[in-house]
């Protein structure tokens, strides 16, 4: 390992450390944002000393999916901005996110510029996934363009009115894929949604305890098929957002077998709860899609993050406030899906996944940090490595919470919380993003500091 005793600006000591080939008691040191030197305790030296004793020394934790300032069916937005969003974000030790450009009829382009106007507030590093809703001649033309700029993960929906069809999805793969982007799906088939929403409603009815059954496991597996299928026809990677049960699994493992470039991410509400939230009083705050499906779902998925076979947790954030989810409480179809969860993505991924022996030490920066770095092609990040953006964490692993949706600290910024009230273990003590300090005490990162980050997708 390079030490170094000149130049560094702040050394981070005490701690143990996990770099992207070893974990041991290492002294970390700093400059201009970059990870500049790794040494044996007391090698490395600068004025500024960050105490990390009785703590792990991590990467910051990248979060693939969130949907911040977003805007909403009813013709608002959601309750956060970029800044009181990324705020929160940096407080729990995620550092990178990458959120969503919303598909709107026209230029991607000109899209992808409002958003980034948006998006000038992050407190910390962001990059973003074009939404693409039509296909035609000048959409197509624009693709190349976005992934040269460095947006160059997208997003599709397969149902929904922003749909792309059967025929489009094929030619969007190829064009996306020859132009060295990285295809992405909402992947639910339309078809049988419909038809099982059909059935639940004559059998069943819409209220919230009916919700999993007209969003079926099978749905999620059969557009993954036919997405999969286009994907290995050109050769192309395809990445699945929020992959929800064992359906959803299997079928991406079967398309890997068959030698397919499938990334892809499940969330945080999956790997805690299942499906029997529907049944309570409170059933309305888990209308997310897919639904949340049955424990041995959640098991697996649990199984499947660390293995290596997803390449991140996502928390799939949107700020809804009580209002915005009200029109749906006797009617699920009614309802905008989906839920905050933001800041609470990673301390339940520690305390559900490394406390409760899931998950080691290594899994957890894997499929926090380094494997969703690979997968979307952000390359400086997810690792504590020479030349690497100084995205760190100085994580207490006994540190105490509870989840409080009244409280500024704890909560996911709006008036409700899918996780309120439960409590854990694990937290940061400090996060770095580029070096400078975004979370923990005394932090006042300024508005805007953060940066877009360019995707290069390998």
């Amino acid at each position: 390992m390079r030490t170094a005793n000149h130049g560094v600006d702040v050394v981070i000591r005490g701690g143990r450390v996990v770099t992207d080939s070893t974990e041991g008691a290492f002294d970390i040191g700093i400059a201009d944002g970059v990870i500049a030197a790794i040494g044996e305790p007391g090698s490395v030296v600068a004025d500024e000393v960050i105490d990390a004793s009785g703590c792990v020394v991590i990467p910051g934790g990248i979060d693939p999916h969130t949907h911040i300032q977003w805007p909403l069916a009813n013709g608002g937005t959601a309750q956060d901005t970029f800044e009181s969003a990324t705020r929160r974000a940096a407080a729990w030790g995620t550092t990178t996110l990458v959120d969503f450009v919303p598909g709107a009829p026209g230029s991607l382009l000109a899209a992808a510029d409002r958003r980034l106007g948006q998006a000038e507030g992050a407190v910390i590093d962001y990059s973003l996934h074009p939404v693409v809703t039509e296909l035609n001649e000048s959409t197509i033309a624009e693709i190349p363009a976005l992934i040269e700029r460095g947006l160059a993960s997208f997003k599709v929906y397969t149902t929904y009115g922003s749909r792309l069809e059967s025929a489009d999805i094929r030619r969007f793969i190829r064009v996306a894929g020859e132009a060295g982007g990285l295809p992405g799906f909402h992947a639910e088939h339309h078809a049988l949604l419909e038809d099982a929403l059909a059935a639940t409603r004559k059998l069943r009815g819409t209220r919230i305890g009916d919700f999993p059954a007209s969003r079926p496991g099978h749905t999620e597996a059969a557009s993954i098929r036919e997405i999969t299928g286009y994907a290995e026809e050109f050769g192309s990677p395809v990445y699945i957002y929020h992959a929800s049960g064992l359906d959803a699994l299997r079928q991406i493992e079967e398309a890997r077998a068959a030698g397919t470039d499938v990334r892809a991410e499940t969330c945080a509400h999956y790997l805690v709860y299942d499906d029997s939230v529907y049944a309570g009083a409170d059933g309305w705050k888990y209308v997310i899609t897919p639904p949340i499906r049955p424990e041995a779902d959640r098991e697996g998925m649990w199984r499947a993050v660390a293995d290596g076979r997803l390449d991140a947790v996502a928390s799939d954030h949107c700020a809804y406030s009580v209002a915005d989810k009200a029109a749906g409480f006797e009617d699920f179809t009614a309802m905008e899906p989906g839920a905050p969860g933001i800041a609470s993505r990673m301390p339940l991924l520690w305390d559900r996944g490394v406390r409760s022996g899931r998950l080691s030490l290594r899994q957890f920066v894997d499929i926090n940090s380094t494997r969703p770095a690979a997968a979307l092609g952000l390359t400086a990040k997810g690792r504590i490595a020479i030349g690497a953006d100084a995205d760190i964490v100085v994580w207490d692993p006994d540190g105490e919470w509870t989840w409080d949706a009244a409280s500024d600290s704890t909560s996911n910024g709006t008036d409700y919380d899918i996780y309120d009230g439960l409590s854990g273990r694990g937290r940061p003590r400090v996060t770095l993003s580029r070096g400078r300090r975004v979370g923990g005490s005394g932090a006042t990162p300024p508005r805007g500091s953060g940066r877009f980050v360019p995707q290069r997708i390998q």
